[in-house]
């Protein structure tokens, strides 16, 4: 486990520059996915990341908290959200915070390149495509997909999610779905691996 994250009397948590801080797997689909997975932190202190949805940065911080001497480019759309993580973004000096479309990864390239792995959390119904399409520009070596069965189509969200996991496993050498409905109603986090 990294050592700057523990669980303690049965909470995960994260440590930073002002300690150790709760990470509330009802609040992040990243801590949900550790919970989940039983997988250790797979990251490096110095990893470079490319996070699509970055909201108002609850789990970005997180991230920023476990590689502190890698660099984060956190990518979110709305200017509301945005004005949230700014604040954030000053406290982390690994932290760089980018309004654009993840439609569109080009636009968003000086920040991302080089990254080795991809984290997405966006709610959109073309939350696939807009995976493969960073992966498929920026060639991360590792990413983890948080898929939202709603936010693509209603109905049985199961269905859903497999059909997800066939697309991907077309895609991806290395593919481990983890159920963190628990914690994310209509959710499933993907691993995926070249």
């Amino acid at each position: 486990m990294s050592e700057h994250l523990r669980t303690r009397r049965g909470r995960l948590q994260t440590r930073g520059a002002t300690g150790w801080r709760d990470w509330n797997p009802y609040r992040s689909k990243l801590a949900a996915w550790l919970r989940a997975s039983g997988r250790e932190w797979p990251l490096a202190p110095d990893a470079r990341v490319l996070y699509l949805g970055a909201a108002e940065g609850t789990t970005v911080a997180h991230v920023g908290d476990l590689c502190p001497q890698g660099r984060v480019a956190a990518v979110e759309i709305s200017p509301t959200a945005m004005a949230e993580l700014l604040p954030v973004a000053e406290r982390y000096r690994n932290l760089l915070p980018v309004l654009a479309d993840a439609h569109f990864p080009a636009r968003y390239a000086p920040q991302a390149k080089g990254c080795d792995f991809l984290y997405q959390d966006v709610a959109q119904r073309d939350q696939l495509a807009i995976f493969r399409r960073n992966w498929d520009t920026y060639r991360p070596r590792q990413g983890l997909l948080m898929l939202k069965a709603p936010g693509i189509r209603g109905g049985a969200p199961q269905a859903v999610l497999d059909e997800a996991e066939t697309e991907l496993r077309a895609a991806f050498a290395t593919v481990e779905r983890s159920d963190i409905s628990r914690w994310a109603k209509g959710h499933a986090a993907f691993w995926v691996e070249g």
